[in-house]
């Protein structure tokens, strides 16, 4: 029996349970994580605009942040390749005004605009950095630079299932970080820098959140924004429940192009008796000089009826799939009546093969 349901990037409407004989070489996926879809609500905390704000400024649910999303509305100047530019800036400050370091950074995330002290040549691409006692450690990068005087917005979604980093140009998508969508992501998210200073602040850290404003890393005293925020939103994800509905195994984000996926899909809280069906949509994209652009209109499918029993599907990807999905999940009886709907769509990239980077080579 063949299904055809939408399996991104990892799902894309499946292309079936049965491999097809192409003579095509196909690269075998061996990832073993999953992806989660967790029912969550969301909350706006607060909306901020340039400026420093300190511990007694910032709200306990922000300090305390697990999950949510950060957006960040901006435009840019130019400057990146000489100076440090940096959008967002929360973490740790020195209050000891005589220490030499006090405008040293030791824990700390942040949105910056350039790094033009690397090598082989400076950039004017956009990071999200997480940095531990001034050492980087997890920085994803857009890999394409930044238009001076476009009005963008930077979004930052830590979910429980992982963490998605997207630019966008008014309503449009127009970058996605490689690597945008980190399945079971352990990254560090506010809560998480606010004990790393709480642990370690002795008589001298103390918090600080910044926008339009921040810390180098690598220099002493605040570096400003070559440009201006208007607005930064921080919104907070309230858990519903912990337990996990719908579950995709053995899949991530990826290039695309001659890539052998097999995966399998699940209502953790159904029998195997039921069906799950995938309503999907796709959004193309393509890839060219550097850029990543739309192409074409929105795509909608539905899969047919999948035993809810977890079994092993294939799927190929080719490089006419690169693009984005969201794919909307139910659960049926087999007379066809709901029984069950997913809370949030999974958002699945599909890449081009020139984003074949180190970071996630099969």
């Amino acid at each position: 029996m063949k299904y055809y349901s939408i399996f991104l990037f990892v799902a894309i409407i499946i292309a079936g349970c049965q491999k097809e004989n192409t003579g095509e070489t196909w690269v075998k996926s061996d990832y073993a994580g999953t992806f989660k879809n967790i029912r969550y609500s969301e909350q706006l905390v607060q909306t901020f605009t340039t400026g420093i704000y300190h511990e007694n400024e910032i709200p306990d649910d922000i300090k305390n942040l697990a999950f949510g999303r950060i957006e960040i509305d901006f435009h840019y100047n130019s400057g990146a390749l000489t100076y440090f530019s940096p959008l967002f800036y929360y973490g740790s400050q020195n209050k000891n005004t005589n220490d030499d370091a006090r405008e040293v950074p030791k824990f700390h995330m942040a949105v910056e605009i350039g790094h033009y002290n690397v090598i082989p040549s400076p950039v004017e691409h956009l990071f999200y950095t997480i940095s531990t006692l001034r050492q980087p450690q997890y920085c994803r990068d857009t890999y394409c630079p930044l238009v001076p005087g476009v009005n963008y917005t930077m979004v930052i979604d830590k979910r429980p299932e992982g963490i998605i980093l997207q630019l966008r140009k008014e309503d449009h998508i127009v970058n996605i970080f490689p690597h945008a969508f980190f399945p079971d992501s352990s990254q560090m998210f506010f809560n998480d820098v606010t004990n790393y200073i709480d642990r370690n602040k002795g008589d001298s850290l103390k918090k600080v959140l910044m926008v339009g404003k921040g810390f180098a890393g690598f220099e002493e005293g605040i570096h400003e924004l070559r440009g201006e925020v208007s607005a930064l939103r921080i919104y907070k994800y309230n858990l519903i429940t912990n337990a996990s509905e719908y579950e995709f195994q053995y899949i991530r984000n990826q290039h695309a192009e001659n890539q052998e996926v097999e995966f399998r899909i699940k209502d953790n809280l159904q029998n195997t008796d039921k069906y799950i069906v995938v309503t999907g949509e796709f959004w193309p994209y393509k890839f060219e000089s550097g850029e990543l652009s739309s192409m074409g209109t929105k795509q909608t499918n539905e899969s047919e009826m999948i035993p809810n029993t977890g079994q092993i599907l294939t799927h190929h990807i080719t490089v006419k799939e690169v693009g984005f999905y969201k794919l909307y999940l139910k659960t049926i009886d087999k007379n066809g009546n709901p029984i069950a709907a997913s809370n949030q769509p999974f958002d699945i990239w599909v890449y081009p093969k020139e984003w074949n980077f180190k970071f996630y080579k099969l």
